[in-house]
């Protein structure tokens, strides 16, 4: 972010937060999100959750939609401004600049929900020495990921990471709600609509075995991700055949980039329109990624995760990891596509490995996340009674 508009987007969230505050706070929710044109992931189903409750829960959705001008930028900088002086609760999912510029209301709290489980690629203060790390004046002049009252993370073993990219106290974390997406993995008739849905939105892979292709984006700066095309479809149609069928799902800040060779419109198909990757991993019989955290996810289910990473050095280089790759994924790494699509075809995978990964990446998984959070966090806090991580831990703990 240039060092002009770090100023305007400041100044224009200071006005809107000075024009909310000679409002009284207001008993609602405001889901915000500064990166996908709608919600998606956590915020997702707990705007869900919410839309079901009898009486209801007020609340507001902040995206940037699809337009991105700079009025328009501006326009939700200070809409964002406005609703964290009046909201009592305001939710986030990701890096959202308003929250980190003002000083928090009393009477208010600010929750991080993420959008990613585990503890993967670096971010945050994580990175500031690496190609992808925040800007060194943007960091000295704007404490970014503050202001949290509460944080969500997958399990508290990666919350000293967490801690670390958010430049917080480790006391704002907590694994006892669960994670809000996770609820379609681990309960058996949400799994079942849902599937039954992608299936008829893909015909094609009907009566086929599916790889789903879903790896991260490259690049150092959001807006100019892109798409690395590391994956040689013609050759995992050549090894697999056609009782397979791979389905691409590119990181939804990759806007262009996607190429299906003639001749592979069967055999690969594009499905980085879907909102919902959890969704796709239900129909799926093997995971394909690089350095996604969507590995964590496809681990719940107990089926074979593959990589195609390499680039290894190079991303580690611009990114780096929290964990050792090589020792610590689970499943084997390639550096060609044949050599993959050959360890696929022979399908002699190590599940136990995927699922000693899934257990220490989730401390709960029950299905029952989104409800919880909303019961747990959101209601007690509407009614002025903010909660801290310390008021959900589990008695003993």
């Amino acid at each position: 972010m240039s060092r002009p508009l770090r100023l305007l987007r400041t100044l224009v969230t200071r006005l809107g937060f000075a024009v909310g505050r000679l409002r009284p706070v207001r008993r609602s929710v405001v889901l915000a999100t500064s990166h996908t044109a709608g919600l998606t992931g956590n915020l997702a189903w707990v705007r869900a959750e919410l839309e079901r409750r009898d009486p209801p829960i007020p609340f507001t959705v902040l995206t940037p939609g699809r337009r991105r001008s700079p009025l328009d930028l501006l326009s939700s900088t200070f809409r964002a401004g406005y609703h964290l002086a009046t909201a009592r609760v305001f939710v986030v999912d990701d890096y959202f600049f308003p929250m980190y510029v003002i000083r928090p209301r009393a009477g208010t709290m600010r929750v991080q929900v993420w959008h990613a489980a585990g503890a993967f690629k670096k971010f945050g203060y994580s990175v500031i020495d690496k190609g992808f790390g925040a800007d060194a004046d943007l960091v000295e002049k704007v404490p970014i990921h503050s202001n949290y009252d509460l944080a969500l993370v997958s399990s508290m073993s990666v919350a000293r990471f967490y801690a670390e990219a958010f430049n917080a106290s480790p006391a704002i974390f907590t694994s006892a709600i669960g994670i809000p997406r996770t609820d379609l993995l681990a309960n058996p008739a949400l799994r079942a609509e849902a599937e039954a849905a992608v299936r008829a939105r893909y015909p094609a892979i009907a009566g086929r075995k599916v790889v789903l292709y879903a790896p991260t984006f490259r690049g150092t700066s959001i807006g100019h991700a892109r798409h690395a095309d590391l994956m040689d479809l013609d050759a995992m149609r050549r090894v697999l055949g056609h009782g397979w069928v791979v389905l691409l799902k590119l990181h939804p800040f990759v806007r262009r980039g996607l190429r299906i060779p003639p001749g592979l419109e069967t055999f690969a198909i594009d499905a980085s329109a879907e909102p919902d990757v959890n969704e796709l991993m239900l129909v799926s019989d093997v995971l394909v990624s690089d350095y996604s955290s969507v590995i964590y996810e496809f681990a719940l289910l107990g089926r074979p995760i593959l990589f195609l990473a390499p680039d290894e050095d190079a991303y580690d280089l611009e990114r780096g990891f929290y964990f050792d790759f090589r020792a610590d994924a689970p499943g084997p790494i390639f550096d060609t596509t044949e050599a993959l699509a050959e360890a696929i075809r022979v399908g002699d995978h190590d599940l136990e490995r995927v699922r000693a990964f899934a257990a220490a990446s989730f401390d709960v998984t029950d299905g029952h996340a989104t409800p919880r959070f909303v019961d747990r966090v959101l209601v007690p806090a509407l009614e002025g009674r903010p909660v801290t991580a310390a008021d959900l831990a589990p008695p003993g703990a």
